[in-house]
């Protein structure tokens, strides 16, 4: 058994960095620690735990078998102290200071994250969000538990690495199909010939995935790709002046089909809804903050769905 007097409980806020960046300068400049100091603490974990920790791989460095091992562990730990330990044991937004980072792709900002913004309760409050884009990076830091709630779509929640993780239905739409005022098309359906015919202007994701293409293909309908954006909210914008049709949020679109200069087109064939859900890791289940930041976002959930 481990003498945890012994261990120097400062050395695993080290050893998370050095493991989330696999690196020690930058792992020294997370911590705004000198590099010598952070390459000293490396070397106190190597002794301390029997292991390299991290080892030459080229001209990087990668964990070793025993740190991929601990990963998991210790940011639970982590979270765990900051929460029970260091955290006040209630949340006051009128009082306590704090800045919940949450990450949304424009879709969610536009439908739900703008509502939030916009709220007067805000005004008087110490409270800060700070909104973060859907990258590899920023999926990243939300399981490095950097993050404190994610606004994500229901197909990336079949990943392994969100089974443990708390979500609620914030967003549902359904598709509908957009073009340009002065296309071609001048019928107000969208049905599998106009698709075929015309080029489609789709919607990739930071991982190339695309919600549209998948939803085409399950029902067996054909569309040539014209064009790909990886931003929703240009979408509309980007019709101007061409020949390409679109799938879009029905929300989205309602919003901008003034100021877009588009026309809406019924899809003549079924299409899986939108779904978006609000995410977050265990270890935040029970912190004050975090349920108030919960809150929040279901509040404004159930308003814009009050809306449509």
């Amino acid at each position: 058994m481990v003498d945890l007097r012994r261990v120097d409980l400062n050395l695993l806020v080290v050893l998370d960095a050095l493991l989330a960046e696999c690196n020690v300068t930058r792992a020294a400049q997370r911590l705004h620690m000198s590099q010598p100091a952070t390459s000293t603490a490396l070397a106190r974990l190597r002794k301390q735990l029997e292991d390299p920790i991290l080892v030459k791989d080229g001209r990087s460095l990668r964990p070793t078998p025993r740190a991929l091992a601990l990963v998991e562990p210790l940011r639970s730990v982590l979270a765990t102290v900051e929460r029970s330990i260091l955290s006040p044991p209630d949340f006051d937004p009128a009082r306590d200071s704090r800045v919940f980072t949450v990450l949304a792709g424009d879709y969610a900002e536009v439908a739900l994250l703008r509502v939030l913004m916009k709220s007067d309760r805000y005004r008087t409050t110490a409270v800060q969000f700070d909104l973060r884009p859907v990258t590899g990076r920023s999926l990243a830091a939300f399981h490095r538990h950097d993050v404190d709630l994610a606004i994500l779509p229901d197909h990336l929640l079949e990943q392994p690495q969100f089974d443990r993780c708390g979500r609620a239905l914030v967003l549902t739409d359904r598709f509908v199909g957009a073009v340009w005022t002065a296309h071609p098309h001048r019928g107000t359906e969208l049905t599998p010939e106009v698709l075929a015919r015309y080029p489609l202007l789709s919607y990739a994701a930071h991982d190339g995935s695309s919600q549209i293409d998948r939803s085409l293909a399950r029902v067996g309908v054909y569309a040539r790709v014209g064009a790909t954006t990886a931003n929703v909210a240009v979408m509309p914008y980007a019709l101007e002046e061409t020949h390409l049709v679109t799938l879009i949020p029905e929300r989205l679109a309602s919003r901008l089909v003034g100021s877009a200069d588009i026309r809406i087109l019924e899809p003549t064939f079924p299409l899986a809804p939108v779904r978006q859900y609000a995410v977050w890791h265990e270890v935040h289940e029970s912190d004050p903050a975090h349920t108030w930041l919960r809150g929040q976002i279901m509040e404004m959930s159930a308003r814009v769905a009050r809306v449509g």
